[in-house]
C-alpha cells in the first residue's frame, strides 16, 4: 500500500484471515471489540460489502468510517454497529488531526449526531480526544515514539517505563475546558 500499488483479492484476504485467527482467542473476553479492516481509499459500497466478512459479529467489531466519505454513510454505519471509528484522511503532515479541514468536518458530524452522540472512537485522535464526545481515541504516536522516551537509569531503578507513561500521559491530557486547540 505504501508503495501505491493495490492489494489483490487473494492478498489482501492472506492478511486479513491471519488478522482473525490472531484475534479469535482475545476478542471474546469482556468489553474487548477490534477494528474491522477495510480498504482505504476504496468506495464506500466495497467497504460496505467487506463489512459482511468480519466473522465476530457486530458486537466486537467497530468499521472505520473515513472521512473523506458520505455523512450518510456515517449515519448507516451508526444504525448497524455500536460503536463506529473515525479516520481522518488528511496528510499527517499537512494536514494533521485537529487541523481546521478535520473540525470542518467535525462540525457536519455534530449536526448528524445532535445531542445524543453514537458511540465514536477517534483514530489517531488523541490529541483532539478532549475536543468531542468520544468514548475512546487512539494514537500511534506512543507506539512509534514511546522508546524515545524510554531511560537505562529508569530501568536500573524498577521504573523501566516511567518516561513512557509519562509521553502516554501527555499525550492523553485533556486541553482546559475555555481552550480549544488550534486548527
Amino acid at each position: 500500500m505504501r508503495a501505491g500499488k493495490e492489494w489483490d483479492e487473494a492478498e489482501r484476504g492472506e492478511w486479513w484471515q491471519a488478522y482473525y485467527r490472531w484475534l479469535e482467542p482475545m476478542i471474546y473476553h469482556p468489553g474487548r471489540w477490534a477494528i474491522i479492516p477495510d480498504s482505504p481509499a476504496a468506495p464506500s459500497q466495497l467497504n460496505d460489502g467487506l463489512l459482511n466478512d468480519w466473522p465476530f459479529g457486530s458486537s466486537r467489531g467497530a468499521p472505520v468510517w473515513h472521512m473523506d466519505g458520505s455523512i450518510d454513510r456515517l449515519a448507516r454505519l451508526c444504525d448497524r454497529y455500536p460503536r463506529v471509528c473515525l479516520g481522518w484522511i488528511g496528510d499527517p503532515k499537512r494536514e494533521p488531526v485537529g487541523c481546521s479541514a478535520y473540525r470542518r468536518k467535525m462540525d457536519e458530524v455534530a449536526v448528524l449526531m445532535g445531542n445524543a452522540w453514537h458511540p465514536l472512537h477517534m483514530l489517531r485522535g488523541t490529541a483532539v480526544a478532549f475536543d468531542y464526545p468520544f468514548i475512546s481515541a487512539d494514537s500511534t504516536s506512543l507506539a512509534q515514539n514511546g522508546h524515545r522516551y524510554d531511560s537505562p537509569m529508569e530501568a536500573v531503578w524498577g521504573g523501566q517505563w516511567a518516561g513512557r507513561q509519562a509521553y502516554a500521559d501527555r499525550l492523553e491530557k485533556p486541553a482546559p475546558r475555555h481552550v480549544r486547540r488550534a486548527a
